[in-house]
């Protein structure tokens, strides 16, 4: 039952978050007074042109080879010259990427254009349970065993008994590169061509569920980021997530789940130069 309504949860957000983007879309265009005084400070022009993705979005040239979605819901073009790519998030929290290990490391590498050291590769594919021996390790090391062997995962106190050099390692790259995951996660994604990346995020909801309505320049945001880049382990579980600076990643379906959190992104622009 639970995980039907998980699933159930996941389809609502989704279809949810399309009709917020269609409704945003209508509201822009007939220059809707509450959306405009969120672009205040970027244009005061007429709106010329708004596109939305939504369950008809397009597939864009992929850093990997082949298509990936863009982090673009909208495109918003003021006047003649004004055009901004923004992603748009109808809640306080939720998902910003759901990836596979393999395919973020790859990714992460090709768009950043570094290379994730071996040990932090390891501590990953333990952490997200796509190593060999993730069960093996559980077995000899585990703290949370029965979530573990549920999850096949090991959890942040796990690895640190198993070998507290990738337990240490994986939280300082996870900290060192802070900014880099926030631009990969809000901005470029996969996105091989700079055309197809998030410049802006709106917060905005339109079906009632909640009041936002505030615009962040992914940039700026970027810089604050680079400020305060402190990754820790999550408390419950054993350390079952990273939290950052701007959300938190987890385990998810043997995947990376990337979360945003508004309450951090807000105290992040809050803080002080």
């Amino acid at each position: 039952m639970d995980k039907r309504n998980r699933a159930q949860g996941w389809k609502h957000a989704k279809l949810s978050g399309h009709e917020n983007e269609k409704n945003m879309k209508e509201l822009l265009q007939s220059n809707d007074s509450g959306l405009r005084d969120a672009l205040k400070g970027y244009s005061e022009e007429t709106i010329s042109s708004v596109e939305i993705g939504g369950l008809n979005e397009k597939d864009v040239p992929c850093i990997l080879g082949r298509k990936t979605k863009s982090k673009t819901d909208c495109v918003l073009v003021l006047g003649e010259k004004a055009k901004y790519n923004i992603s748009i998030k109808k809640s306080k929290g939720g998902q910003a990427y759901l990836i596979t290990t393999d395919r973020f490391m790859r990714g992460f590498e090709a768009q950043m254009k570094l290379i994730i050291p071996e040990n932090v590769k390891r501590a990953i594919h333990l952490f997200w349970g796509s190593a060999a021996d993730t069960l093996e390790t559980v077995a000899k090391h585990g703290v949370n065993k029965e979530y573990e062997n549920y999850k096949k995962r090991v959890v942040g106190n796990t690895l640190n008994a198993y070998d507290g050099t990738l337990y240490n390692e994986l939280l300082a790259w996870f900290t060192k590169y802070a900014v880099e995951l926030f631009d990969f996660c809000f901005s470029k994604g996969l996105s091989a061509e700079s055309k197809d990346w998030a410049e802006l995020l709106w917060f905005k909801n339109t079906l009632g569920e909640n009041d936002l309505n505030e615009i962040f320049n992914i940039e700026d945001l970027k810089k604050k980021v680079k400020k305060s880049p402190t990754a820790t382990y999550g408390k419950i579980g054993g350390g079952t997530t990273i939290q950052l600076p701007f959300g938190f990643v987890q385990w998810h379906l043997k995947q990376m789940q990337f979360h945003y959190d508004y309450d951090k992104l807000k105290k992040l622009t809050d803080s002080e130069e």
